[in-house]
């Protein structure tokens, strides 16, 4: 695979900012794009950041089986904590990768969604490598601030009131997925193995962290070509997810993408995802479908319900 995606980059500096000091140009550029992956900047996190939470995932997956062992999901709510190799399933096959999921901390209106069922449910399981907590937990209040902006932003470029989603996201039932990449070992029948199976994110927005490896993650192209999504020093690429695509009837579409690991190297990625409250209900905006013809073109869906159906098929116990 030579394909290179040239992403878009897009600065959203300016919601982040007071509301004074907004600009249009942002949600002018996304409504332009109608793009299912972006490349931003002007997040307001530092480079040193980006190179500690890297840094630090690197060490977790460098200790032995045994200690990583210790916080496996079999030993909590079966969704937080790390997966060893070929735990994670997509599409009903083993990926290739070693992970840790961190979740949004439980409350009590989460429980109301998650009451017959343990999965999700419990703290999320800590590595013992030094001033991981702390970073990460700085980190995850960056993102869900940025993705509040995000939000912001996309609601003004579907023609919606700037603040028109943040009911649905106020109290986001966030994931975080820590995941190591070890080279691929072999070929599968005429086909290279999987890192990550071919899939689309759940939720809002997916805020993606990469080392500098190129030509592992890739996105499927309007025209059907699997092309490389390559990091960008500095930016943040942003998966459109499931329930962006639900909201505009797939004015917006979930990015479909996948990871092969064909280099010598061991791949960290860090995704965090940007989800919207677990009793939001996520259904087609009027606005949008008067704009694709007034046919409804997904199912509505109750987010922590949509959630826990897939959550409950990701791993292999």
């Amino acid at each position: 695979m030579n394909l290179n995606l040239n992403l878009p980059l897009i600065d959203i500096s300016p919601f982040l900012k007071e509301a004074e000091m907004h600009t249009d140009s942002v949600s002018n550029a996304i409504a332009k794009k109608a793009s299912a992956e972006l490349m931003d900047k002007g997040h307001g996190i530092e480079d040193s950041k980006f190179k500690e939470i890297l840094s630090l995932a690197r060490e977790f997956f460098s200790q032995s089986p045994d200690e990583k062992e210790k916080i496996s999901i079999t030993k909590g709510d079966l969704a937080r904590g790390y997966q060893r190799l070929g735990q994670n399933v997509t599409q009903y096959e083993n990926d290739w990768h070693e992970g840790l999921d961190l979740y949004c901390p439980i409350n009590e209106s989460h429980k109301k969604i998650f009451k017959d069922t343990k999965i999700m449910t419990g703290e999320n399981q800590w590595p013992t490598v030094k001033n991981f907590k702390k970073t990460y937990e700085s980190y995850f209040k960056q993102l869900d601030i940025l993705g509040r902006a995000t939000m912001r932003c996309m609601a003004l470029a579907l023609g919606q009131e700037e603040n028109f989603f943040l009911n649905s996201v106020d109290n986001s039932f966030w994931v975080c997925r820590v995941i190591g990449y070890p080279p691929l070992t072999k070929a599968v029948g005429d086909n290279v193995g999987i890192s990550c199976g071919e899939h689309t994110d759940y939720g809002c927005l997916t805020f993606l962290l990469q080392d500098e490896t190129k030509d592992a993650l890739q996105v499927l192209s309007k025209s059907g070509e699997w092309v490389n999504g390559n990091p960008v020093p500095g930016a943040l690429v942003v998966n459109i997810g499931d329930c962006i695509n639900i909201w505009t009837n797939n004015i917006y579409k979930s990015t479909l993408h996948r990871v092969i690991h064909k280099s010598d190297s061991y791949r960290i990625s860090v995704p965090f995802f940007f989800e919207p409250n677990l009793d939001a209900k996520i259904e087609a905006l009027e606005s949008c479908l008067k704009e694709t013809g007034g046919e409804v073109k997904n199912k509505p869906v109750i987010y922590g319900e949509h959630l826990l159906s897939k959550v409950s098929k990701n791993f292999e116990l």
